[in-house]
C-alpha cells in the first residue's frame, strides 16, 4: 500500500512538471509595454522611391505620401508640427505638415497629414536651421539662403530668397533676435569650404563683420545668444553682438578638428563630433572643448527631441544612451544595427524620442524601436520601401491632452 502511495505521488509530480513546462512554453513572458505618445510622427524618407513615410509608431500605421525626388535629408521644424524636406540635387526644398499642432500641454489637430504649398529652388541646397517660426536653408551653388516661415506655409507660394554672399558650402544660424549669423568665403583658402563667418539681416545686409579668418569652417549650432561654429583653427564662437574669438582644441587633436557641432535644448550642452574619431563637450563660457569618448568605432551622434539625451551609434553594431549634462551612459547594448557593405546609402539613422530610439534598418526596410532605459526592442516597423533619413514631428504631450 506504501508502495502504491509512493507511485502515485511520483507520477503526479511528473505530470505537474510536464504541465509547468507546457504552460511555460505557451505562456512566454510578454514584450515590454510600448507608451509612445499618439500624436508622436515619424517622418521618413526613401533611398530609391519618392515616397515619404508617415509613421504612427504608436499604432506602426504607415502612410505614403509621394514627393517629387527620392532621399530628401528631412528635419523637424522649430515648432514640430511640420517637416522640412531637402532634395539638393535636385534644387529643391519642401514642407510637409503634420496636421499636429503643439500648444504647451494640449495639441491642436489642424486637417490631415499633406504637402505644403511653399517651395524653395534656390540653387543646390544643403544647410537648414530653424528658429521660432523662422526656418533657413543656405543655398551653397549661389550663396543665397532661402527663408521661409511655418504661419505662411500654406498660403506662400515661394520661399523669400536673399544674397548672403559668394557661392560657397556654407550655414546660417538664427540668433533670437532674428539676425543670422552666417559663413563667408572670402578666398583666402582653395576648395568650398568658408573661412569665415559674419552677422548679417533678414535680407542679407551686414550688421557685424567677421574679426576672425580660418583655414576652414563646417557645422555649427546655437542656443540665441551665440553660435559655435567648426573649424581647422579651432570653434568659432561668434555672439549675437558680433564678438568672436576662437576655442581651442586639445594639443591632442593635431591637425584633426570637428566638422559637427550639435545643441541639446535641454541639457543646454554643445557637442562637437567627428565620425571614426570621438565626441566632445564644448563649454563656451569657460573657453574649453573636453574627451567625452574618443572611438575609431563612433559612427553617428544625436540629441533626442529635446536636447536632454545622446544616442551614439558604432559601427560594431553598439548603441549608447548618455545623459546630456552628465555625459554618463544612461544605456549600452549592441543590437543588430545594419550597415551597408559599401557606401552610405542605407546606413542607420537614429531618432529619439522621451522614452524610445528610432533606428533606420535600411537593409531589411525597417525601423526598430528600442526602450531608451535599457535599450531592449519593443517594437519594429516594416515599411514599403527602404528608409533613408528621418525625422520625429507631430508632439510629445500626453494622450488625453487633445481638444
Amino acid at each position: 500500500m506504501k508502495k502504491q502511495s509512493l507511485l502515485s505521488l511520483a507520477l503526479c509530480s511528473l505530470m505537474l512538471l510536464s504541465a509547468c513546462k507546457k504552460a511555460d512554453k505557451e505562456d512566454p513572458q510578454p514584450a515590454a509595454e510600448f507608451h509612445e505618445s499618439k500624436y508622436l510622427r515619424l517622418f521618413v524618407s526613401d533611398q530609391d522611391l519618392k515616397d515619404y513615410y508617415l509613421i504612427n509608431p504608436k499604432t506602426a500605421s504607415v502612410e505614403t505620401q509621394t514627393g517629387e525626388y527620392a532621399n530628401g535629408s528631412v528635419y523637424q521644424s522649430p515648432s514640430g508640427r511640420f517637416a522640412s524636406v531637402i532634395n539638393t540635387s535636385n534644387n529643391l526644398v519642401s514642407f510637409f505638415d503634420s496636421g499636429i499642432e503643439e500648444h504647451g500641454t494640449h495639441v491642436h489637430i489642424k486637417g490631415t497629414p499633406k504637402w505644403c504649398l511653399t517651395k524653395a529652388t534656390g540653387t543646390t541646397p544643403v544647410h537648414y536651421y530653424g528658429r521660432g517660426e523662422d526656418m533657413l536653408v543656405f543655398n551653397d551653388g549661389d550663396g543665397s539662403i532661402s527663408h521661409a516661415t511655418e504661419a505662411t506655409l500654406h498660403t506662400e507660394s515661394t520661399a523669400r530668397t536673399f544674397s548672403a554672399g559668394v557661392a560657397h558650402h556654407g550655414a546660417p544660424a538664427l540668433f533670437n533676435n532674428s539676425t543670422i549669423a552666417v559663413t563667408e568665403k572670402d578666398g583666402s583658402v582653395s576648395g568650398t569650404l568658408p573661412e569665415r563667418v559674419k552677422v548679417i539681416d533678414m535680407d542679407g545686409a551686414t550688421l557685424h563683420a567677421s574679426t576672425i579668418q580660418t583655414e576652414g569652417i563646417h557645422g555649427e549650432a546655437g542656443n540665441g545668444e551665440l553660435v559655435l561654429f567648426g573649424s581647422t583653427d579651432g570653434i568659432l564662437k561668434v555672439n549675437k553682438d558680433g564678438t568672436q574669438e576662437l576655442i581651442a582644441y586639445p594639443s591632442s587633436f593635431g591637425s584633426n578638428w570637428l566638422g559637427t557641432i550639435y545643441y541639446g535644448k535641454g541639457a543646454q550642452q554643445f557637442i562637437g563630433f567627428k565620425s571614426k574619431y570621438g565626441i566632445y563637450k564644448i563649454d563656451p563660457s569657460a573657453g574649453t572643448v573636453t574627451v567625452i569618448e574618443e572611438n575609431a568605432a563612433l559612427f553617428s551622434a544625436t540629441f533626442d527631441w529635446e536636447g536632454n539625451n545622446l544616442v551614439l551609434i558604432y559601427t560594431n553594431g553598439l548603441v549608447k544612451v548618455l545623459d546630456g549634462v552628465t555625459m554618463n551612459v544612461v544605456s549600452s547594448k549592441l543590437l543588430a544595427v545594419s550597415f551597408p557593405a559599401t557606401g552610405s546609402i542605407g546606413n542607420p539613422v537614429a531618432a529619439s524620442s522621451k522614452k524610445y530610439v528610432y533606428i533606420t534598418d535600411g537593409m531589411n526596410g525597417k525601423i526598430n524601436v528600442y526602450q531608451k532605459s535599457n535599450l531592449a526592442q519593443v517594437k519594429e516597423i516594416t515599411l514599403p520601401g527602404k528608409p533613408s533619413k528621418i525625422a520625429l514631428i507631430g508632439s510629445l504631450v500626453e494622450e488625453d491632452d487633445d481638444h
